[in-house]
């Protein structure tokens, strides 16, 4: 009987600790292309990125009406207010190197902006995170992303 009793506590432990860190990295799970398969992008992957056509709309390259190198300056601005440490940044080529702690266990993860001109008044934001530790994220490295697009807005 008391074996029976530590293994339905140490379940509802694990999924209670799962529901918390997928609902602190924004996992949107709710949204399309809906829970199960949002489940195991986060339960089986330990990175993120943007791209045009991402089936996570979170994830889709976000646009911005401000020129390259203005919105290369504001990313550079804001990471640190997000607590994110800079590692290393090449202003010529728009581009930086982050290090983020992840909100629930503190793992180290690496994340890498790109700033791309598209004309004289508007630019795009490539954005790649990736978890140094672990095979799956919990929807943090998409958390990530969607904290620098959210501080940027």
């Amino acid at each position: 009987m008391t074996l029976i009793k530590i293994i339905i506590v140490t379940l509802v432990l694990a999924i209670a600790i799962t529901y918390f860190s997928l609902h602190k990295n924004n996992a949107n799970l709710f949204e399309a292309p809906g829970v199960i398969e949002r489940l195991q992008i986060f339960l089986k992957t330990n990175s993120a990125k943007t791209s045009a056509n991402h089936q996570l709309k979170e994830l889709r390259t976000p646009q911005f009406n401000v020129n390259a190198e203005t919105l290369y300056k504001r990313v550079l601005k804001v990471a640190p207010d997000l607590g994110w440490k800079i590692l290393t940044f090449d202003s010529e080529n728009q581009n930086a190197h982050f290090i983020v702690y992840s909100a629930v266990f503190l793992f180290e993860d690496d994340v890498y902006v790109q700033v791309q001109y598209l004309d004289q008044n508007s630019s795009a934001l490539h954005i790649e995170s990736h978890s140094r530790t672990g095979k799956a994220d919990f929807a943090a490295n998409s958390g990530h992303i969607q904290a620098l697009i959210k501080a940027l807005r």
